[in-house]
């Protein structure tokens, strides 16, 4: 994509990607965000192992108004930016994987390594969540794991009722998880750099 092409985002709500699958299916193939060179990738084992620990911390997080959780998705989308399920009308994304991760370490770069990874990997783990119901139209019917459904399925009415509304719905909880990460991330980085600034003002 040059620089003159504006790629059209996904409208919210339209779902796009993937297959109805009545049975037990495979991972969809996203293209997964490269790995620090001391950390995993999430792949099936990683999130089977992980998973459940990072879905349970995000949950804990404290809720936020929707305003700082629109400010904060500006963080988080330079994560989704790379994923090319979240574009239409395009073959690939306009940053690579490598970039963006790149990027949000610099968005973060006043906390200290080991504190600014760990708000990274919160971040990137709710936005693939995130992605995985765009790559795929049925993926609340048949998650790969447990802790992947947020929606409680007994406020549907059946797989219909799932797939129109439960689809988006668990995708918008996992959008909120990532944005409310990076709320948390910037405004730990944004107290580190208060601290620099009153120390070299002392």
């Amino acid at each position: 994509m040059d620089n003159t092409t504006t790629a059209n985002r996904v409208p919210a709500g339209v779902i796009t990607g993937g297959q109805f699958a009545p049975t037990p299916h495979n991972e969809p193939a996203l293209t997964l965000i490269p790995a620090p060179v001391d950390g995993p990738d999430f792949d099936y084992e990683f999130e089977a192992d992980h998973g459940p620990g990072l879905a349970k911390e995000l949950q804990a997080l404290p809720r936020i108004p929707a305003k700082a959780a629109i400010s904060a998705g500006r963080v988080a989308d330079l994560i989704r930016d790379s994923y090319a399920v979240y574009w239409t009308g395009e073959d690939s994304a306009p940053r690579t994987r490598a970039e963006a991760v790149q990027d949000l370490e610099e968005a973060l770069g006043y906390l200290p390594r080991d504190k600014r990874e760990h708000h990274m990997q919160l971040i990137r783990f709710a936005v693939h969540e995130e992605m995985k119901h765009w790559a795929d139209s049925g993926h609340v019917l048949n998650p790969e794991h447990k802790y992947e459904l947020l929606i409680e399925e007994a406020d549907y009415t059946g797989e219909d009722d799932l797939l129109d509304n439960g689809q988006e719905e668990n995708r918008e909880r996992w959008e909120l998880l990532a944005n409310t990460a990076a709320h948390y991330a910037v405004a730990a980085g944004n107290a580190i750099s208060v601290q620099h600034s009153s120390a070299a003002v002392a």
